[in-house]
């Protein structure tokens, strides 16, 4: 297990931050390797699970995510076990100002499957690959 941790500010209000974000249907707007993103219960709080499909390197695998902390505007806590890269991720949220809002992933990743085989390059590549997909968030609104 190896940590991810990205953070960008964007120039939204944090409650308009935290609703796009934290609706993990979204992820496919702003996350090129999410191709669908559906919501299969829940109301978006604890307990909710979302199905994504996902590409990785060129890879594809579905992850479903279950969430487990919920705390609007401010936090919200998922994981998913049953994916090629299980991970618990922890979304923050801090109002910089009245438009801007920070916005901090700290994810805890395990590589399975032909991800393993990586060893350690695997971490260098998937920080650098979420640094720049965060990038995109911010005219994903």
């Amino acid at each position: 297990m190896f940590p991810v941790v990205v953070a960008v500010e964007v120039d939204r209000p944090i409650d308009e931050v935290f609703a796009f974000v934290a609706d993990l249907r979204n992820d496919d707007k702003w996350w090129p390797g999410v191709g669908t993103a559906v919501r299969l219960s829940g109301d978006g709080g604890v307990g909710t699970e979302y199905r994504q499909d996902t590409r990785l390197f060129g890879i594809r695998f579905p992850a479903r995510m279950t969430v487990t902390e919920f705390t609007p505007p401010h936090r919200q806590v998922f994981r998913t076990d049953d994916s090629l890269t299980p991970f618990i991720a922890v979304y923050e949220f801090e109002a910089l100002a009245p438009r801007l809002t920070r916005f901090t992933m700290t994810a805890q990743v395990t590589a399975r499957g032909p991800f393993r085989v990586l060893g350690p390059i695997f971490a260098p590549l998937l920080r650098r690959l979420a640094r720049r997909y965060f990038g995109r968030l911010r005219s994903a609104f």
